[in-house]
């Protein structure tokens, strides 16, 4: 209360009062410091010397009276104990012999003083408060040949110190009070030579007001901050004539960007569409008008497949391109309404109300896929994508707008688990699907520190010797409770959750000694594959892992190799390729992985240093019945030798298969016809 009533002072008081408390207020601090220093100063020399000219006379007195204690002389003690008489401030002092009993003393006779006028003050002061305590002792050995007969206690009296620090106290505060006075004056003089020309300003900030008229300018005839101050008023009088004609203009110009920028809140820049902000506006409203009106209302969450792929490889121009057309497309099978909006880079809602009939929605959501699977010609090229949807009604499955939204995404995702370019509608399973998934992602963070994870390895066989030189390593994970998990569940969960980084360190770790042991045991002529996916090669510490893994284990480079599938080299290639040659410096061989089942290019195998290829097992299957399947593995080999990079079949399980693909040169096989991956402590025995 008192702190705002202050305030409310302060607010009134005009700039020159406020200029004189605040400068008052300085001086009368630093004053009040100044003089608190000098009397504590003052008071601190005196009392030192006081001090020592006591200690001078104890020492003295003390080494007199050796004698009278030696010969028990009272009475000569007592006359040397009288010269104390001539110290006013001492009151007594007693001599104690060796024995602890009363030798002789001399007390002083009080004595008035009437001419000192503040002894009854000094008095009054030092009964009221136990700071100023008058009276103090020293004790001074009685000394002879070294060892103490007895001792000199001394009783002292300040009080004079005490009058002499107050006489010095009182002349110090007339200084400063008369400094005060000097200083007020001078204040109050030249506060007005400040506030002067700031009252100017203010009548004629006044006059500019009330008139309306900014070509009104201040006399300035001074330097200083005032001077700027005017000078700088000037200019922003001027500054507001000058913008004053071009007011109106730009009041309409930002009529027109204000409603741009309405616009752009709602409605995404690329297809026109209404944005995620309006869809869920519009979804809450619609999901409160189903259950009023006890109608079902349907939300689609459609999500275009391979969309990454045509932006990736064509460019981000391309994929707009792609994005309006399709979203034309979905608003051209739509009724007028309905509700279609884009929530994401390739996701987009639709919003349908009033639906009598849920079978109609099959219809519509067919019409979405069937629209978006035709082709989309873009820059003269030819691109095919699809569509994933996912179907979830109100109130059937809740009546929730939040819960409706996350059914609908559930429903999409299963929709890609079952190969694309199809729809789902959301049921309760998905949820415990889902929330496996979750418990199976809690699980695989504890796997490494549980040791639940394990390698095992499949051979690599040399197509002409039948020999083995190499193995690929491949992750297996036993759970504690559901046993063995298959890669195909963890593996996608790990990369999905950033998992895949420290299960992808700890695999090449582990690879790095295991190799050691091939190599203790004999096996000396080897690789050991290591299959790296795009998140890990990107990450910032991939290379320092594999060196450090180098390092520790002391396995020579040349025994690793790290597989690589088409689509991570394709992903931002200026940093793979970077990382690729670096894990080449390292004397590191780099394999192709699942080649034939991604985007391949000559120019990419030419810009990467690729050692080996390894052809996807989705061709080997078919060999040597299907002759396309014949073609493509020809058509690889045959490249592949043409580049000098060798080439490996992977999934290689008949003789027939092992024939053919000797016939076609190839280099090495992989499969279940050699061996199964099995634990190292199976390869080594």
């Amino acid at each position: 209360m008192a702190l705002n009533k202050t305030n409310k002072i302060s607010k009134k008081l005009s700039i020159q009062n406020k200029l004189i408390i605040i400068n008052m207020s300085v001086v009368i601090i630093t004053l009040f410091f100044a003089s608190t220093i000098a009397v504590v100063g003052e008071y601190r020399n005196q009392h030192d010397f006081f001090l020592k000219s006591i200690q001078i006379q104890a020492k003295i007195i003390a080494n007199n009276t050796t004698a009278t204690l030696v010969f028990k002389d009272k009475t000569g003690a007592e006359k040397i104990l009288e010269a104390f008489t001539v110290s006013p401030d001492i009151h007594s002092a007693t001599i104690y012999d060796d024995f602890g009993k009363v030798f002789a003393s001399y007390i002083k006779q009080e004595k008035t003083n009437p001419n000192n006028k503040y002894d009854n003050i000094i008095k009054s002061i030092q009964g009221s408060s136990n700071i100023f305590n008058n009276q103090f002792h020293i004790n001074e050995s009685i000394i002879l040949e070294d060892e103490p007969i007895g001792t000199l206690y001394i009783q002292v009296d300040t009080s004079r110190i005490y009058a002499d620090i107050f006489n010095y106290l009182v002349y110090t505060v007339i200084i400063a009070l008369t400094c005060l006075i000097f200083a007020s004056l001078l204040l109050f003089k030249l506060s007005k030579n400040i506030t002067r020309p700031l009252l100017r300003l203010t009548e004629l900030m006044s006059t500019v007001i009330k008139n309306d008229d900014y070509t009104i300018r201040i006399e300035n005839h001074s330097e200083d901050e005032i001077g700027v101050l005017s000078e700088g008023f000037n200019k922003m009088l001027a500054y507001i004539q000058v913008n004053d004609e071009r007011l109106e203009h730009e009041l309409s110009e930002r009529n027109k960007t204000e409603e741009h920028l309405d616009k752009l809140a709602y409605f995404d820049v690329t297809t026109n569409l209404p944005n995620r902000h309006f869809f869920h506006k519009q979804l809450d409203q619609a999901v409160k008008r189903a259950i009023s009106s006890n109608q079902k209302m349907v939300l689609l969450f459609l999500d275009l497949d391979n969309f990454k792929t045509v932006n990736d490889t064509a460019g981000h121009k391309t994929g707009d391109l792609l994005l309006k057309q399709a979203s034309s497309r979905l608003t051209g099978v739509l009724r007028q309404n309905d509700y279609i909006c884009r929530i994401g880079g390739d996701e987009f809602a639709i919003i349908i109300e009033n639906v009598n009939d849920i079978s109609d929605i099959s219809t519509v959501t067919k019409k979405c896929i069937e629209i978006l699977s035709n082709p989309f010609e873009l820059d003269g090229n030819i691109f095919f994508i699809g569509a994933s949807i996912g179907i979830s009604i109100c109130p059937d499955d809740t009546s929730t707008s939040n819960d409706l939204l996350i059914n609908a995404d559930m429903a999409m995702y299963e929709a890609k688990t079952n190969g694309k370019n199809n729809y789902q509608y959301y049921n309760h399973g998905m949820n415990l699907k889902h929330s496996h998934k979750f418990q199976i992602e809690s699980d695989l963070r504890h796997a490494i520190s549980m040791n639940q994870l394990e390698l095992y390895y499949q051979p690599q066989i040399d197509s002409n010797s039948d020999q083995i030189i190499g193995f690929e390593a491949l992750m297996r994970w036993t759970h504690h409770e559901n046993g063995i998990i298959s890669p195909d569940v963890f593996i996608p969960i790990a990369e999905k959750t950033g998992l895949i980084l420290p299960l992808g360190k700890w695999l090449i770790e582990t690879a790095c000694i295991d190799a050691n042991q091939f190599i203790d045991s004999g096996i000396t002529d080897f690789t050991v594959s290591i299959n790296i996916s795009g998140i890990q090669i990107r990450d910032k510490s991939f290379i320092k892992n594999i060196t450090d893994s180098l390092s520790s284990t002391g396995l020579d480079p040349r025994h690793l190799e790290i597989e690589l599938t088409e689509s991570t080299l394709m992903d931002d290639s200026d940093l793979v390729i970077k990382k690729v040659n670096a894990l080449k410096k390292l004397g590191i061989k780099i394999a192709i992985d699942d080649f034939g089942t991604g985007f391949s290019s000559m120019s990419y195998l030419k810009s990467f240093p690729v050692s080996k290829l390894k052809i996807d097992k989705g061709f080997i299957t078919g060999l040597p019945n299907s002759n396309e399947d014949t073609a493509i593995v020809r058509a690889i080999i045959a490249m592949s030798h043409g580049l000098n990079i060798n080439v490996i079949a992977e999934g290689v399980e008949r003789q027939d298969q092992v024939d053919l693909l000797k016939e076609l040169s190839c280099d090495m096989f992989q499969g279940y016809y050699y061996a199964k991956p099995v634990p190292i402590k199976d390869l080594i025995k």
